[in-house]
């Protein structure tokens, strides 16, 4: 099978980047699969790129190689890295973004390279070929483990008084707003009782509605269950990010019986 490698960054598409990089990686790499996540981050956005890669790798086969591109300069003072998890490989630099990714599951390991790269640039195009050729041996790679520490927010609060509190973490290209609280534990804890949902924006929101999709039948504002494992703030073919006024970090609060 062709060597699967997904791109995720704040770049955007009406730069011509994107479409360069992947020309670089085609000239090392002619057989490979190039993917997109998103070049739609929010600018300098390591948080969500953190949430956005941890919740959609999975979708991908066992040995895809993400490359992390969100904040990424080639001329950084940042190591270009490699973090191998649950069979995946993730390249980067150690700006914070593994650390927010993966740092409350597992204790970070990784690799950097020996050799000294030109750029940014060269070391992701050295790493493509390394992981494509398995030739992360002692050769090539040294042991990484300072990875750069960030504070990462607390994404599940259930409090005595049975609510939940959250954020909104992305507006995807429908404006729907995706929340920072998880779709599993939305059920566990509501479990079907009455709730109500206050949102914080520039005003004040309330929400009492939840469905498993998207409703065609409600033309209110509803909480629905987001693919990425997130609940999410929607209205039927309506953009509810614009017409609320919503935005990243605004903050949620689910209050239940």
């Amino acid at each position: 099978m062709n060597q699967i490698i997904t791109l995720i960054s704040d770049w955007r598409l009406r730069d011509p980047y994107v479409a360069m990089l992947k020309g670089e990686v085609l000239k090392a790499m002619p057989d490979a699969l190039i993917l997109d996540i998103t070049h739609y981050v929010d600018k300098f956005n390591l948080l969500q790129t953190a949430i956005l890669m941890r919740n959609s790798y999975n979708s991908f086969p066992e040995g895809s190689i993400h490359l992390i591109l969100t904040n990424m300069s080639l001329n950084s003072t940042f190591p270009t890295v490699l973090f191998s998890h649950n069979g995946h490989h993730f390249i980067g630099e150690d700006n914070g973004v593994f650390h927010l990714m993966f740092g409350n599951e597992t204790a970070l390991k990784g690799l950097k390279l020996i050799d000294k790269q030109e750029n940014t640039l060269t070391q992701l195009i050295k790493w493509l070929q390394l992981v494509n050729s398995n030739s992360l041996d002692k050769d090539h790679t040294t042991d990484y483990l300072q990875f750069k520490r960030m504070l990462i927010p607390p994404s599940e609060h259930i409090a005595d008084n049975r609510q939940i509190e959250g954020q909104i973490i992305y507006i995807d290209a429908f404006n729907n707003a995706v929340t920072d609280i998880p779709v599993k534990m939305f059920h566990e804890a509501v479990q079907n009782r009455p709730f109500i949902a206050t949102i914080q924006s520039k005003g004040t929101w309330k929400i009492t509605k939840h469905y498993p999709e998207y409703s065609a039948l409600e033309s209110e504002m509803y909480l629905c269950d987001n693919s990425l494992g997130f609940i999410e703030v929607a209205t039927y073919q309506s953009d509810v990010a614009i017409l609320a006024d919503l935005d990243v970090a605004d903050k949620i609060i689910i209050q239940y019986e």
